[in-house]
């Protein structure tokens, strides 16, 4: 039972060793090009944890190198050879531990660490990929320094020799010369001795001394006290035990047959006899089935086979050729059958391979080797570039040529100290792909920046920019480089250097890798300072222009961004833009040669073609074909098509007559109601209702001062009795003096005629007074902002501007103090007309007055004047104040005052008012405008406008907008400005309708500073005013504590209105303490008690 435990044991051990040894190839294995490692970088920055980085980043995870692995020049100088730092000896190399295969060779050169270790390497299969004379397998020379080469898992080299030469330090020379059975590895050389392999070697030195390393007994003498194998290592009969060093990590792996007569063995877990690999398998395996360590063919899926599964075979029963399903068909990459073939590799144009490069007469079109169309031949002409350093000459010949892909076997130096003319730069404009190495150097001698390079998409080897001055780098194309290097390039400006991007390839996206040295930008130069990228970039730009764009705003078109497909002459099909018929220019609506903007040639029967049908068929002078024998009809035509034409110009117009018909019966005028025509002019109604005529229907909003309800109010009127369309707000508060002074208030406002001010309508005295308005079903003023930025204008923003200025005069002729002008208070009747609501904070001063202290209720702390805080008094110039801060809103479409301040208490808002601190001009809007905004927040009122002051200034204005307020948008929507508001009246009561949502803080706009009209010489006759301010004398009414809450419609609060209110009619705003200030829920701020 005993015995029987232990075996069962001892192959479970066994099972166990062979599954981890084993690491069978998936279809989610990485594949790279060749590998270079070197620590040429570590001079720059001197640290050992970047150096590890940066190397890990080189090599990235790849599994199977399908090139070579070169490692040289880590810790030693290239040219000296001497130690560079001792730091980096202690270099741990497990960024090597995810290399598997190598297709080429391996290199190891110029190596001063401690151990280099690929711990994973399994298989070299030694392919000549570059032509490289002679060639070797495997190369190790000129590594002076004590260092442990440790390949613990190789087990092939399939083709090619191994030399080890040069100045190598002793101990690695022994252990490759001593302690490695390279026979086992040589997978086509099987009957090589180590005697053969020694004779590739030639004088070498070791240690100190030259030593011939043919002479066997001159090397042992060397090699005497080497340290031995570890104790696990595998022993030969001869007593030789194989490692690569001392280390337990430093044993040669053994898969050699004892006892079959096969190249490779393994042991079977549960009998532990010697049982043989299969022949597909390359270098032994695991287990009989699917546990080969590499394939002699190909691996799909970490199974060994012969061939990948292509798109079409033949089938040995029909023998025919049959198609495969295209999900079981696959790409052969050098020995690994992938699905799809992934940067930096292309598809071949059989769809079979995954190649570096295309054919000649084949470009890559989206990752597909693509023979060139006859009509695109021109983008396929290839030239081989001899030289390495570009001349005129031959700059010349590759222009003659029509040259777009270059090839050169291997580098290709562009330097302006070697051209005399900037038009050798411009050769490069043809250039779209490059094989080779390509380096751009010194060309600011020529020209100030590498628009030349705008084509370029692909260089299969290195691509460096380096040691010039240029504003941009013009590298919207490049879609793969092996590495681009951006080395002591200045004079760069930032808003043409894509740095997320480029951040993005080289670390999100890994595309390929971006390294930058001595780069600078260039922030003084005008040219800089006004860089800004195309409106069509969605984002960052490679330069100025539509086709520098890193990604566009709407359509890409041949690498430019357009606005509409139409704009590129394409049309649009599921959000892309589609080639037109060949016959079709200047764009269409459909593939269709029938829906072309116009013909190429002639067009016949609304269709266009190249030439007419028939020989019956003419062409006329605008290139229409039409049959001879239909000429005679043609009077007939002409009638019949200007009887159409004058019923296309009558049917609008009675449309229009019947439109203005019909809004005598929609809207309803409210003047009629409100004014008595037996009375002298200046007599206005005040209608006192009860609550059985207000009917309510939807709430539209709500507040510190009350709700607002959408419903209908009935009114007997000489034709009977009417519903009205109405407003009604349902006040808070239940103070007994409410009663008296609100039926005074109420007087007052009822009188308020102006087609910018909301006017009262009636008033119900329940037990909560309802104050009823005019509807205004459009909404407020900050809302429409935010919902239809897009559609705004400058002229129109101005003529809201002097409407509220126009409105405001006539509320100071009256005496009334606003104390909430905001854009929330402003109400559109149409988008063309606006009108100033929501008293709920207003005083009414006598004429005598002009202005008044307030000590209680709710106030918009963003929006009034240093001295609201500092002393309660409210007068027509805080009013001024707040003026400002709507036009502020305006400019920003809809934007929080003092949004990244984050104001939560009264200190906060007095502090930075008192400091001088106004709002930041908004993006859209000129100095001059700029200059109007702070006259109105200037610290005493009487420096600031007057309203009648205002008005004059946006009338000069409107004169020229563009020269005040930038045009963002050339175009409206005709939807949203001509819609009739007398059906908005009706619709609007009888259905209800989903209030539109607000929009978060828009980000910055895409209008640089300064991107409006400044040309003083496109509005000459346009000046400011300005005159001396003016202040009205107004006498209050009254100021008790529940005064000033009569208002008209209500909008939908604004989150972030932040106002402020007193506990007590004791508190005093210009007197809060430390602490003062707290957030309420409706986000008002409440001070403390003095």
């Amino acid at each position: 039972m005993t015995l029987r435990l232990r075996l069962l044991t001892l192959q479970l051990l066994l099972l166990a060793a062979s599954a981890s040894a084993s690491q069978p190839l998936g279809s989610s294995s990485r594949l790279c090009k060749t590998v270079y490692i070197s620590s040429r970088e570590y001079r720059t920055h001197r640290n050992i944890s970047r150096l590890h980085a940066e190397l890990q980043a080189s090599v990235d995870g790849c599994q199977y190198v399908h090139g070579d692995v070169i490692i040289q020049n880590i810790g030693a100088d290239s040219v000296t050879e001497e130690p560079i730092d001792e730091a980096i000896r202690g270099l741990q190399t497990d960024f090597l531990d995810s290399i598997i295969e190598i297709s080429g060779r391996l290199v190891i050169k110029r190596i001063n660490l401690e151990r280099i270790s690929l711990r994973n390497l399994r298989a070299i299969r030694g392919y000549n990929l570059e032509n490289t004379s002679p060639f070797f397998a495997m190369e190790v020379f000129q590594s002076k320094y004590p260092v442990k080469l440790e390949l613990p898992q190789l087990s092939a080299i399939l083709q090619g020799d191994v030399r080890i030469i040069g100045n190598l330090h002793a101990d690695l020379y022994c252990y490759l010369s001593r302690r490695i059975n390279w026979p086992s590895l040589f997978q086509s050389h099987s009957s090589r001795t180590p005697q053969q392999f020694n004779d590739n070697v030639e004088i070498m030195t070791l240690g100190d001394q030259q030593i011939n390393v043919s002479d066997y007994a001159a090397t042992e003498k060397v090699c005497t006290s080497l340290p031995a194998c570890n104790s696990s290592c595998h022993t030969e009969k001869s007593g030789r035990q194989l490692c690569w060093s001392d280390s337990p990590g430093g044993c040669q792996s053994f898969h050699g047959c004892l006892v079959r007569p096969c190249r490779n063995c393994f042991r079977h877990p549960y009998t532990g006899n010697e049982e043989c690999c299969e022949s597909d398998c390359l270098g032994g395996c695991s287990n009989k089935s699917d546990g080969c360590f590499s394939c002699r063919d190909v691996s799909l899926d970490g199974v060994c086979k012969g061939n990948c599964p292509m798109k079409t075979d033949l089938n040995p029963g029909t023998n025919k050729i049959e198609t495969r399903n295209s999900s079981t068909t696959m790409k052969r990459v050098g020995n690994i059958c992938v699905k799809q073939c992934e940067m930096p590799f292309v598809t071949s144009s059989n769809d079979k391979y995954c190649v570096s490069e295309c054919p000649l007469t084949e470009i890559p079109v989206n990752g597909i080797c693509t023979r060139c169309a006859a009509k695109h031949q021109s983008a396929c002409e290839t030239c081989t570039v001899d030289t390495l350093i570009m001349s005129d000459k031959v700059a010349q010949a590759l222009k003659n040529g029509n040259c777009t892909i270059w090839r050169t076997d291997s580098s290709l130096d562009i330097n302006s100290e070697k051209l005399n003319s900037s038009a050798s730069l411009e050769t490069l404009e043809f250039l779209r792909i490059f094989y080779g190495r390509l380096f751009i150097k010194r060309t600011d001698r020529l020209v100030d920046n590498l628009r030349f390079l705008r084509n370029l998409k692909f260089v299969s080897n290195n691509f460096g920019i380096m040691m010039l001055h240029t504003r941009y780098l013009g590298l919207a194309s490049l879609r793969y480089a092996k590495a681009l290097w951006l080395i002591k390039i200045s004079g760069l400006c930032e808003a043409w250097y894509p740095s997320r991007r480029i951040r993005q390839i080289t670390e999100v996206t890994k595309e390929f890798t971006i390294g930058t040295r001595e780069i600078s930008f260039d922030n003084t130069s005008e040219v800089c300072r006004n860089a800004v990228c195309d409106p069509q970039c969605r984002d960052e730009c490679w330069g100025p222009g539509s086709d520098m764009c890193v990604a566009c705003r709407n359509f890409e078109v041949d690498g430019r961004c357009y606005a509409t497909c139409q704009d590129s002459g394409r049309y649009n099909l599921s959000g892309e833009c589609q080639e037109c018929h060949s016959e079709c220019e200047g764009g269409c609506s459909s593939p269709s040669a029938s829906e072309c903007e116009r013909c190429s040639n002639l067009e016949e029967d609304g269709k266009c073609v190249a030439a007419c049908s028939s020989r019956e068929m003419r062409a006329d002078s605008k290139g229409r074909c039409y049959s001879v024998a239909s000429a005679r009809l043609l009077t007939v035509g002409i009638g019949v098509g200007l009887l159409i034409l004058v019923l296309l110009v009558l049917l609008p117009v009675a449309y229009v007559h019947y439109r203005r018909r019909m809004r005598k019966y929609e809207i309803v005028d409210l003047d009629e109601y409100l004014t008595d025509p037996s009375n002298p002019n200046a007599m206005a109604k005040l209608l006192i209702v009860n609550d059985d005529d207000v009917m309510k229907q939807k709430e539209i909003g709500s507040g510190a001062f009350g709700t607002v309800y959408k419903g209908i109010l009935r009114s007997s009127t000489n034709k009977g009795v009417r519903e009205l369309p109405v407003a009604i707000k349902v006040l808070r508060g239940h103070s007994p003096k409410l009663g008296q002074e609100l039926l005074n208030e109420a007087s007052m406002l009822a009188r308020v005629q102006h087609p910018c001010c909301i006017r009262l309508v009636a008033l119900c005295l329940t037990q909560e007074p309802q104050l009823i308005t005019a509807l205004m079903p459009r909404g407020c003023l900050l809302e429409f902002l935010r919902a239809h930025r897009n559609q705004i204008g400058a002229e129109r923003m101005l003529r809201w501007g002097l409407q509220v200025a126009e409105g405001m005069e006539y509320l100071e002729s009256l005496g009334i103090v606003h104390r909430d002008l905001a854009a929330r208070n402003v109400l559109l009747q149409t988008p063309d007309q606006v009108r100033i609501t929501d008293f709920g904070l207003a005083r009414l001063l006598d004429m005598s007055e002009g202005e008044f202290i307030q000590t209680a209720g709710l106030l918009p702390v963003k929006w009034l004047g240093v001295e609201c805080f500092e002393s309660g008094l409210f007068s027509h110039k805080s009013d001024v104040w707040s003026y400002g801060v709507l036009l502020w809103e305006i400019c920003t479409f809809g934007e929080s005052p003092y949004n990244p301040y984050g104001i939560r208490s009264v200190e906060d808002i007095t502090g930075l008012l008192k400091k001088g601190i106004r709002l930041n001009q908004p993006d859209i809007c000129s100095i001059d405008f700029y200059n109007i905004l702070l006259s109105c927040w200037l610290p005493h009122p009487e420096s600031r406008p007057s309203f009648r002051d205002m008005v004059g200034t946006m009338n000069d204005c409107l004169a020229c907008p563009s020269k005040y307020i930038a045009q963002r948008y050339s175009t409206m929507d005709p939807n949203l400005f001509d819609t009739d508001d007398a059906v908005g009246f009706v619709t609007e009561v009888s259905k209800p309708a989903a209030p539109q949502p607000l929009q978060k803080s828009p980000d910055k706009h895409g209008v640089e500073l300064n991107s409006y009209i400044s040309d003083p010489t496109s509005c000459s006759a346009s000046k400011l005013r300005n005159s001396p301010a003016r202040a009205l004398q107004a006498q209050a009414s009254n100021t008790s504590e529940s005064a000033g809450l009569l208002s008209g419609q209500m909008s939908v609060p604004d989150a972030n209105d932040d106002y402020l209110t007193p506990t007590s009619p004791g508190d005093n705003y210009g007197d809060v303490h430390d602490g003062g200030g707290a957030c309420g829920l409706d986000d008002y701020l409440t001070p403390r008690k003095a």
